[in-house]
């Protein structure tokens, strides 16, 4: 280094990151940044269960926020995806089951498109047939909700676990069923 030259750096700034509308716009943390453009683009992991305060169903359940927006020291977010946590999901992969896996492009009533990922757990092993059949039922029933909902009100089905729900009922029909899970979504065309 040069005599006599300084290294300028720029002072860091806090910035408060907040949850979208749709979850209430409560404060998840906070951020360092000398520049706010360079919060745009930053993601945010949080479980369901710090964003709800509700233990059912949510302590596995990670949400992925994205910074969209600056506003003064306020960071804005936007949710485009979830992840079940791969801990859960070994815990409910047993032998002598089937572990059948669906990714479905779907795109919702008011044209986003994502990624739908799942899983369903069976009590036994099942055939290759009724796998395939397993497969398209969960298909079918993930492509019919997300024509007839907008993005929020599907997210929250999957969240919730109605989703879910609704398929381990149709899909116990053809095979007895252990558990369903809606394990990964993407939201938006990057992801896809």
């Amino acid at each position: 280094m040069k005599r006599g030259h300084r290294e300028r750096r720029k002072v860091k700034q806090w910035y408060t990151i907040y949850a979208p509308e749709n979850f209430g716009e409560m404060v998840v943390g906070e951020t360092p940044a000398d520049d706010p453009s360079k919060l745009i683009g930053r993601k945010v992991e949080l479980t369901l269960e710090e964003l709800t305060g509700r233990l059912i169903r949510s302590s596995y359940t990670k949400l992925i926020l994205q910074i969209y927006k600056v506003e003064g020291d306020r960071a804005k977010t936007k949710l485009i995806g979830h992840r079940t946590d791969s801990d859960y999901l070994r815990s409910l992969a047993r032998r002598r089951i089937s572990k059948i896996d669906v990714n479905v492009v779907v795109t919702t009533k008011d044209g986003e498109k994502m990624r739908v990922k799942g899983s369903c757990f069976t009590v036994r092993r099942a055939s290759n047939a009724q796998e395939t059949l397993i497969r398209k039922e969960m298909e079918s029933v993930i492509e019919e909700r997300a024509r007839s909902l907008e993005l929020h009100p599907f997210m929250q089905e999957i969240l919730l676990g109605k989703l879910s729900s609704d398929i381990y009922k149709r899909v116990k029909k053809i095979y007895p069923v252990r558990r369903i899970e809606i394990t990964k979504t993407e939201i938006g065309e990057r992801q896809i």
